[in-house]
């Protein structure tokens, strides 16, 4: 049984990026971001039982944070390649 040699010809190289775009020779190019999930309020409190966490001031209850949450979707211009993006950080 002969040894089998692998051709340079043959070998698939795979991408190194996991998404390329075919219609821009491999780099995404995203438009304007559109506000997918829309920007929402939570406030977390401090209460007896544990943590409540609500859309809702609750002045009877002990206060510890706030947090405002927003979704955040782009599109590629020559494709159609979906990015999302989720950002969330607590107000001071």
């Amino acid at each position: 049984m002969p040894n089998k040699t692998i051709k340079d010809d043959v070998v698939k190289w795979f991408p190194k990026k996991k998404y390329t775009c075919k219609r821009n020779k491999g780099e995404h190019e995203y438009g304007e971001p559109v506000i997918t999930f829309p920007p929402r309020v939570r406030y977390i409190y401090k209460t007896e039982r544990g943590v409540l966490d609500s859309h809702e001031l609750q002045p009877e209850h002990k206060y510890i944070r706030t947090e405002i949450n927003i979704g955040l979707e782009a599109r590629c211009k020559h494709c159609g390649h979906k990015s999302i993006a989720y950002l969330s950080d607590k107000l001071i």
